[in-house]
């Protein structure tokens, strides 16, 4: 969560929309933001059709593809606000934004894949149910933020968590694929330490 942030386009190529969010030193923004995730997994995607070593790839492509087809042409970027995005409501308008290309009202609850909506849909009823507030129509879902951790995985052994064919490699945290944020990066960071003083006894 970045107090006093800024959302900010990270496309990397042409035809697609990727959002990320960041801090200034000083956090004086009027603005806050914060990513909201849900994991993927290779079995998800093959029953979606994605299959072979960039599968994940592929799917994040896609994902960013249909982002910006549902854009304008520009960097403008998908969205609804968050009271409409869980009752799957176009919203007749958005509120303001640190996103400097700006915002373009859209039906993220059709635009993103069924599974996924289905289930950020929930986390956000669920989330609420503990913050009251937290699902309201005063924020704004902005679409999307789909580089939160590598799109391919680094093999490893689930109990030891060292790589099955590089011995003392152990792949970790987000750019290995096994988190997708601060907090998930630094508890799979834990997990392979523990790991590693078992092996070394």
């Amino acid at each position: 969560m970045c107090p006093g942030g800024l959302v900010v386009p990270a496309a990397t190529a042409p035809g697609e929309i990727v959002v990320n969010g960041m801090s200034l030193s000083r956090r004086d923004s009027l603005f806050a933001n914060s990513g909201f995730v849900t994991s993927i997994e290779l079995d998800e995607l093959e029953n979606h059709g994605y299959t072979g070593i960039f599968a994940a790839l592929d799917f994040q492509a896609d994902v960013e593809k249909a982002m910006f087809a549902a854009s304008d042409g520009s960097q403008k970027a998908p969205a609804q606000r968050v009271d409409d995005f869980v009752n799957g409501i176009l919203s007749p308008e958005l509120n303001e934004t640190s996103y400097i290309p700006g915002l373009i009202s859209a039906p993220l609850h059709k635009i993103l894949p069924s599974f996924v909506y289905k289930r950020l849909r929930q986390g956000l009823i669920d989330i609420d149910k503990k913050m009251r507030g937290y699902k309201t129509n005063k924020a704004n879902i902005i679409g999307v933020e789909s580089r939160t951790s590598a799109p391919i995985r680094i093999p490893r052994d689930v109990q030891t968590y060292c790589h099955p064919e590089i011995s003392g490699l152990y792949p970790c945290g987000e750019g290995a694929g096994y988190a997708g944020g601060i907090i998930s990066a630094a508890m799979d960071g834990q997990n392979v330490v523990k790991a590693i003083n078992v092996n070394m006894v």
